[in-house]
């Protein structure tokens, strides 16, 4: 028997779609008389078939949809009258009978995101916002407990949503979360929590949460594996302030500057030291691991152009920086939708790579690697290198103990800073970091003496500051006091509810 031939459209990132036209793909959600089609699907001649208990009803479809199906209109029921998006107000989302064509929010996601979550919001029960605060977190990930202290400083309670089950049902979780609380915000770290098509973050909308998502890494990394325009509309946050522009410039409308911060909670006194930390008192210590985690599946396949890549080398001797920006101005690729820019994103990996291991081969002698095997398999690197550590147990305890800990910055954020610039110096120990546009946000007089452009700058500076000085514990203090002062998580929860609108605090005087 031969297989249907199925319906095929150009949906809205620009890719072939196939639409499936069986009953299953309809969802109804009971109401009054009044019917409502949310999408009559590919073949709407079918249902009649379908639900012959509707002889009659409204429906609201897809102009981009109905463009790519000939004589898609001629097929309509009788009894079937179209409305404008705008005619399916709340009140009559809250009242009819919906039927939902559900592939529609998959092919066409900013048009069925907004209708979709309508249906689903307004049927909430009406609540008064509440100071909690809402974050996907989990288990693994970092930036939720120091978040979740400076918002409960500010007297705001915080629940920690499982992320997996946010994205993965959207449609259902929320708006059961939702009947039971309304909170002042929903907080995303690089869109943890939110699905790729909208659905989740339209139903917050909606129901008139706000929603902020604050991207921790490269952002159009990360935007590779959204599938709407829907973060066009969202409160940004950028770690990285180079990314405000060509964010804009895509079609985003709220980008605000956020750097990383310290917890002082947990890294200013905190720690302890693990078996395999010892013998640091004269040592220049890196921390980190030699690739993040699944690289090779993000760029799987590709590799950086060559010619580029030889031009990138001989800048990284020079003391510059062949980052993000730099490839996007070489390779000219889309930033968003689809998955163009990771051909900028393989080049500045690969040139970071080669930028930590000409730093970390500049001296072996004194150093110390804590981080993957893949280190002492580097020819060049003769440093040695020690297992990994845990993140909150113990690096407070080994940047202390340190003589010095180096910094060495990747190229996918070009003025982009790491929690060593922070956590370092909160925890009391002394950091020596290489130059980017970043330190900028610091005193000059304190960034000017702790940086260098070339690896072999490095040894130099280092037994500069190798053994306790009095010029060595007073720029550290200095650093202290300014990261302390300056550069704490409670500082970017201010910046977050200064932008969002929020109370700076819900503690009662």
């Amino acid at each position: 028997m031969p297989r249907p031939v199925r319906t095929r459209i150009t949906n809205e990132l620009g890719n072939l779609q196939t639409l499936p036209e069986d009953k299953g793909q309809f969802e109804i959600i009971p109401g009054n008389k009044d019917v409502v089609f949310l999408g009559l699907g590919p073949q709407p001649e079918l249902l009649r078939d379908y639900f012959p208990e509707h002889s009659s009803a409204s429906y609201v479809e897809s102009g981009s949809m109905l463009d790519q199906i000939e004589n898609w209109e001629d097929k309509v029921p009788q009894g079937f009258t179209q409305i404008t998006s705008d005619e399916f107000t709340p009140e009559r989302a809250a009242t009819s009978t919906v039927v939902r064509y559900r592939p529609g929010l998959k092919a066409f996601p900013s048009f069925w995101g907004p209708l979709t979550a309508r249906t689903a919001a307004s049927r909430l029960p009406e609540k008064a916002t509440t100071p909690i605060i809402w974050l996907p977190f989990g288990e693994e990930d970092l930036l939720g407990r120091e978040l979740t202290i400076a918002f409960q400083a500010r007297g705001y309670a915080v629940r920690h949503l499982d992320r997996e089950t946010l994205e993965r049902s959207a449609g259902t979780e929320l708006p059961a979360l939702l009947a039971e609380e309304k909170p002042a915000l929903f907080f995303s770290i690089n869109f943890k929590g939110l699905e790729p098509f909208g659905l989740g973050f339209n139903i917050l909308r909606e129901a008139g949460v706000k929603v902020a998502v604050w991207l921790v890494d490269n952002p159009f990394n990360i935007l590779t594996s959204v599938k709407s325009a829907y973060w066009k509309e969202a409160h940004l946050f950028v770690t990285d302030h180079s990314f405000i522009g060509p964010l804009i410039q895509t079609g985003a409308r709220w980008v605000t500057h956020l750097p990383l911060a310290a917890c002082p909670e947990l890294f200013g006194e905190g720690g302890t030291l693990p078996k395999h930390g010892d013998d640091l008192e004269d040592k220049l210590v890196f921390v980190g691991r030699s690739e993040f985690p699944k690289k090779n599946e993000f760029f799987a396949g590709l590799t950086p152009n060559h010619l580029l890549l030889e031009e990138a080398i001989g800048m990284l001797e020079k003391g510059d920086r062949p980052h993000f920006h730099w490839w996007q101005e070489h390779i000219l690729a889309n930033l968003w939708p689809g998955n163009q820019v990771r051909h900028v994103g393989i080049g500045a990996e690969v040139a970071g790579y080669a930028w930590r291991t000409r730093c970390l081969s500049a001296m072996n002698k004194h150093t110390v690697i804590f981080g993957d095997d893949q280190w002492s398999h580097i020819d060049s690197i003769k440093a040695e290198v020690r297992s990994l550590l845990d993140y909150y147990t113990h690096l407070p305890a080994v940047y202390r103990e340190a003589s010095v800990s180096l910094n060495v910055t990747g190229m996918q954020l070009p003025a982009g800073l790491t929690q060593r610039h922070f956590d370092v110096w909160c925890a009391g120990g002394f950091l020596l970091t290489d130059n980017n546009p970043g330190l900028k946000i610091f005193p000059e007089n304190l960034a000017e003496a702790i940086i260098f452009s070339t690896p072999k700058e490095i040894e130099s500076l280092f037994m500069r500051y190798r053994d306790e000085s009095v010029a060595k514990t007073e720029l550290r203090a200095a650093w202290r006091d300014h990261i302390l002062k300056e550069h704490t998580y409670h500082n970017r929860v201010q910046t977050i509810f200064q932008t969002m609108d929020l109370p700076l605090s819900w503690i009662t005087p």
